[in-house]
């Protein structure tokens, strides 16, 4: 039976949300797959603590890979971007080589199914499988040669690692990302986008159910033409996307995170 290999990126400002995150995996989980939990990033000691409290009670021990302070300094930034989303990078080479895929996880997300579902997607002629968010500007802007508005939330991501390792996709992103810098705004996301246009599988939106997606959802339901029926949409996974977060400047579906932060070590310093 597979193991199914979980990678995250986090730093002591995301211990919180990645405690949370974690948890909601684990308690959605129903197969009988072995888990092995990665996190990728500088944390304290304390929270490395607080992290693997958090999720004890699983039978799990999490796996931690400490980062450089300069890693990635020279390369571009944002205000709500940082060096930490370039991390997911290194996956490939942090694993052991013998593990042939892995399921990529923002910090700010929430499961609400079990995550093995979308561990057996079959993605073997495929270097990653992610859903659309059908943003038609960075599509442009990149000047992406497939059917227009294909481009992938980074968030979210099953990757096929031995594809990334046999075609080094990692330095392809990172030449990507040193020369045309002057293009980027989404940080890795636009580089993995322009490297693997044509090599990823589109998932179903409701494994990375996003705020934008949320809020085009709501202005769909709101015209009285349309005959989409989204009432029944139950996302497996809640990302919460932009400025907003629920544990600091609140978001329309944070009630989902405060559920799961409540079981959680953090819920004894509320």
């Amino acid at each position: 039976m597979e193991t199914i290999q979980i990678v995250t990126t986090s730093n002591d400002n995301y211990a919180k949300p990645t405690a949370v995150m974690l948890t909601s995996v684990l308690e959605n989980k129903k197969s009988n797959n072995p888990m092995s939990i990665n996190i990728i990033g500088r944390l304290s000691d304390i929270n490395k603590f607080k992290l693997n409290e958090s999720i004890k009670r699983f039978g799990l021990e999490l796996k931690f890979f400490d980062t450089s302070p300069t890693l990635f300094e020279d390369f571009k930034l944002t205000k709500h971007l940082t060096k930490e989303a370039y991390y997911r990078l290194l996956i490939p080479d942090l694993l052991n080589a013998e593990v042939r895929k892995a399921i990529y996880l923002d910090s700010d997300i929430i499961l609400n199914e079990d995550i093995t579902e979308l561990w057996k997607i079959n993605i073997e002629d495929y270097f990653v499988a992610a859903v659309n968010e059908f943003n038609k500007r960075r599509h442009r802007a990149l000047s992406l040669p497939t059917k227009k508005g294909m481009y992938f939330n980074s968030g979210v991501m099953l990757i096929n690692l031995d594809k990334w390792r046999e075609n080094h996709t990692t330095k392809a992103v990172v030449d990507y990302l040193k020369n045309n810098e002057s293009i980027i705004i989404f940080l890795d996301q636009d580089a993995l986008n322009a490297v693997l246009y044509s090599k990823w599988l589109p998932l179903d939106m409701k494994w990375n159910f996003t705020t934008e997606l949320y809020k085009r959802i709501m202005r769909i339901k709101k015209k009285k033409s349309s005959k989409k029926k989204m009432n029944d949409f139950k996302p497996a996974i809640i990302h919460f996307t932009g400025k907003s977060k629920p544990w600091n400047k609140g978001h329309i579906l944070q009630d989902e995170f405060f559920k799961y932060e409540s079981i959680t070590i953090w819920s004894e310093d509320i």
